[in-house]
């Protein structure tokens, strides 16, 4: 159809299934407007920021992407939207969990409290 903006496709199936979360939820509105953003306006972390600003064994939400500079020093389960492969690793290698966004929502209802969003 001519006119019609297209939509995003990195994060459109993203979006479809946080719509339906972020009807109960204020946790999962947010981070279905950080979804939307344009690729431009994406969120970028650096592993640094997370080691400086998270305790071990924290969960964190990632609202954009997960770059490698710098080190992790303590285990954390780092949930993003997209990760370098060098943020993965260092994710691993320091003890933690790495898990794609929509991994965490294909596990079932995914339990929100306690999580730390960073971008």
């Amino acid at each position: 159809m001519p006119g019609r903006k297209p939509e995003p496709t990195r994060y459109a199936h993203l979006v479809r299934v946080v719509s339906r979360l972020a009807e109960e939820s204020p946790f999962w509105e947010r981070v279905l407007e950080e979804l939307k953003r344009s690729k431009r306006s994406r969120r970028v972390v650096n592993v640094e920021k997370l080691n400086r600003v998270t305790r071990p064994n924290e969960r964190v939400l990632v609202l954009g992407k997960l770059l490698g500079t710098g080190r992790l020093n303590h285990p954390l389960t780092v949930i993003a939207f997209d990760f370098s492969e060098a943020s993965y690793r260092k994710v691993q290698e320091a003890g933690g969990t790495p898990l794609y966004l929509d991994q965490f929502i294909a596990s079932g209802k995914p339990d929100v409290s306690g999580i730390r969003l960073v971008g």
